[in-house]
């Protein structure tokens, strides 16, 4: 009767493994599906947590500066780093522009072409099912945020595309999240490359003897302006057809907590 007894009890215990395995691994095969229905009621929730997580992360840096008598000397670092962040934009779009300038051979004046208004966003949190994959920002349509929007970081580095918009936030997908395909342009020869995402750099693969050089550029082909990342590596095998290029952004998305979308 023990022997029996022990059977079942472990019997019963794979049952309740199995059926915990079931419903775990159908929340994350449904989550999309779920999340698009079910993050509109949520939102509020999502919006006062990153506003919660920010009042903490502050708190303490307010704290430490009141006790060392240098608020007014951390307020200024903040203002000059905006600053900072406000003319590398203007720098990599007035290169841009010089670029386009270039290679049309024309001396036509480009000022009025220069949009400097753009919409400041903060990360709220990252999608805990798809890592280094999408991040909900802090703007959305009440905002003027629109769905298909290129997000970018200082120095116009390309980020994420907005894939969702809802009344005060919106989820973003990161350009270099796995799978996902992009056309980039090189800095030197403008060579196209459709660069697939690797879960935070990008990979393509081009045709042997293609001139393409480790540290050189590569932008964003439909608007030249944005950085996609720098050549890091040229596998080139002379015994192959294609060499694989790869590039890398020089950032952070997921430790970074500005974005900006152009307007």
């Amino acid at each position: 009767m023990t022997y029996l007894s022990g059977r079942a009890k472990k019997r019963k215990s794979y049952t309740q493994y199995a059926i915990f395995f079931a419903i775990f691994l159908a929340v994350v095969l449904l989550w999309p599906v779920v999340k698009k229905y079910s993050y509109t009621t949520l939102e509020p929730a999502v919006v006062g947590y990153g506003s919660a997580k920010q009042s903490f992360t502050v708190f303490p840096e307010f704290f430490s500066t009141y006790l060392t008598s240098h608020q007014s000397l951390a307020a200024r670092q903040k203002e000059l780093e905006a600053q900072v962040e406000e003319l590398e934009n203007k720098v990599a779009e007035q290169d841009a522009i010089i670029r386009e300038n270039i290679s049309e051979d024309t001396s036509t004046s480009t000022d009025s072409t220069i949009k400097s208004r753009h919409i400041v966003m903060y990360p709220l949190m990252q999608d805990v099912t798809k890592l280094y994959s999408t991040l909900v920002l802090s703007k959305g349509f009440k905002d003027g945020i629109t769905v298909g929007e290129v997000v970018y970081m200082r120095g116009y580095q390309a980020v994420c595309t907005v894939k969702e918009v809802y009344t005060s936030s919106s989820l973003c997908v990161l350009l270099t999240s796995s799978g996902n395909t992009i056309e980039g342009v090189t800095s030197s020869s403008s060579i196209t490359l459709t660069l697939v995402g690797r879960g935070g750099s990008y990979i393509a693969n081009v045709a042997r003897d293609t001139p393409v050089a480790v540290g050189e550029t590569v932008y964003l082909r439909s608007n030249q302006k944005m950085v996609l990342g720098i050549v890091k590596q040229v596998l080139n095998n002379n015994q192959d057809t294609s060499w694989h290029i790869f590039v890398e952004g020089p950032y952070n998305p997921v430790t970074s907590s500005v974005f900006y979308v152009q307007q």
